[in-house]
This record gives C-alpha cells, structure tokens and sequence, in this order.
C-alpha cells in the first residue's frame, strides 16, 4: 500500500512539473506576443519593402550610416553604404563580401523591429522576470531575458535583457555577447513613430547620452 502510494504522488510530482512548464511558457509566449502586437505585428505580413537607414553617432557627430532597402517576397537586400553599394538575395549563396553586409542587415533589422524578432526568431530561451530596476532611467519595468543558443546565426549564445513598460512599450535593453555577466552595451527606445501600423523607436541612447542609434527614412510599403 505504501509504494502504492508513492508512486502515485510521484505521478502527481511529475504532473505538477509538467503543468508548471507548461504555464510557464504559456506566460512567455504570451509577454512577447503582446509587445509584438503592441509594434503593430499583425500589419507586418502586408509588408512587401522595408527600406530605412541606420546611423550611429557619437557627441553630437555621425560616425557612419546604412542605407537598406529589402524585398521581403524575393529576398532582394540592397546596402547603400557611400562610397559602397552591395546587392545579394538572402536566400542564395554569398560571397564574403555579401556576407559582410549581410550580417550589418540582421543587426541593423534587429534594431528598427526588435518586437517582432523576440516573437518570431528561432532557437531562443526566454526568461521572465515580473519587475527589475532598468540600469538607465532606474525606474522599476517589467523585464525579460532573451537567449539565443549556439547554433547558427551571426550571434550564437547572445542575450538580450529587455526592460518594457505597463503598455507593453520597449524603454531600455542590455546586450551580453555570449550570455556573459559583462554589459556589451545598454540603450534607451525613443521617439516612437507609427508607420503603416508598425510603431518603431527610432532613436537609442547609452547611458551618457553621448552615442546616438538613429533609425531614419523608415519606409514599410504594402
């Protein structure tokens, strides 16, 4: 009677855990898909091009800019980077060349729609937190941590620490090269735009004001 016993309560243990997993992931999957429709994800299967430039500057001067535009039904991506212009199909094979400008187009991409890459990008864990003091503005936001694993893709293994507000709006991150203790850098989300429903931050902050992310020329045509 008694190992009957047991082993019906480890039955229930076993249940228990799968149950609390389960929730888990319910309330993960559910985090991100609310700041994705938040970012106005429900338009972005009626986007055919995405064009929009990246800059980064530093004191108040421009270190450099990309210019992208992207056929999301061919594939096509072109850079305009002055003096360079590099044209390739992310679908085809790459030259090193091609490859170069291929990984500034996922970082830069990541940047203009962080949102929608938490929910739709392949091979991540997610770990939630309900509330953490934001290393920039110090003010208490509901946060979450992205991983990615080691397998594939331009960064394997990277972690995103992602502080959003009560509207589900992206204030503050920090990324970790290789889910390391170290802080690679933190920025701000600001000036917030809606284009043809897709809400963007088009500009980023360090802490010291000093470094400016700026996404400009923001084009999603149907």
């Amino acid at each position: 009677m008694k190992k009957t016993i047991a082993i019906a309560l480890l039955a229930i243990g076993i249940y228990s855990c799968k149950n609390t997993a389960k929730t888990e992931t319910e309330v993960i999957l559910s985090t991100t898909k609310q700041i994705a429709q938040t970012a106005g994800i429900e338009h972005w299967d009626e986007i055919n091009e995405v064009k929009f430039t990246f800059a980064v500057g530093k004191m108040g001067r421009n270190l450099y800019a990309r210019n992208w535009t992207w056929n999301r039904k061919t594939g096509d991506v072109t850079l305009i980077a002055p003096p360079d212009t590099v044209k390739y199909n992310i679908n085809r094979p790459m030259d090193s060349i091609q490859t170069s400008a291929d990984r500034a187009f996922v970082n830069d991409l990541y940047w203009l729609i962080p949102e929608f890459k938490f929910m739709t990008d392949q091979g991540t864990q997610v770990i939630e937190k309900t509330s953490a003091f934001a290393p920039i503005s110090k003010e208490k936001l509901d946060m979450f941590t992205i991983i990615y694993d080691n397998n594939g893709g331009y960064t394997p293994g990277d972690a995103y620490d992602v502080y959003y507000d009560q509207d589900n709006n992206l204030r503050e991150w920090v990324y970790r090269q290789h889910n390391d203790t170290i802080i690679g850098m933190m920025t701000t989300f600001e000036k917030f735009e809606t284009i043809n429903g897709i809400k963007v931050a088009t500009d980023h902050r360090t802490p010291d004001r000093m470094t400016r992310i700026h996404l400009t020329n923001i084009e999603f045509n149907k």
